[in-house]
């Protein structure tokens, strides 16, 4: 059986967020924010939520950027990452998750063990590390 969610991937000045779970089967692991996909919702539309959800913002500007398979002992996981830009502050309003921060690459890679998937430092050098379009104004 193949499980599938949707998170995010959203940079702000050479920072990457990340939130941190409560969740027993990941207390204390950090990854970027999102879930799973509800019955009959696109991926897509599970991170929009999902941020809404959790983090009591807006996600605009939402864009694929990877779609990753993970073969877990539990079974495949299917990832759907998406960048975006969030508006409206940040507030965590799910038991799921118990903070959020803003981490620079160099961190990411000093935090490596306490990453909820390995592929998450990877994702981020990947789009820290290449020319990001501009926002439109």
């Amino acid at each position: 059986m193949v499980e599938s969610v949707a998170d995010v991937l959203v940079v702000e000045n050479n920072k990457v967020l990340l939130v941190q779970q409560k969740q027993q089967y990941a207390y204390g692991l950090w990854g970027f924010p999102g879930g799973h996909l509800e019955p009959g919702e696109t991926s897509q539309e599970a991170v929009v939520r999902e941020i809404q959800e959790e983090l009591g913002a807006v996600l605009m500007q939402v864009k694929p950027f990877k779609v990753t398979r993970i073969e877990l002992p539990s079974g495949m996981l299917e990832l759907n990452t998406f960048t975006g830009v969030l508006r409206g502050p940040v507030v965590l309003e799910d038991h799921e998750l118990m903070a959020y921060g803003w981490f620079s690459l160099e961190s990411l890679q000093t935090m490596q063990k306490k990453l909820r998937l390995p592929i998450l430092l990877e994702y981020a050098r990947e789009l820290l590390t290449s020319p990001l379009p501009t926002a439109d104004k």
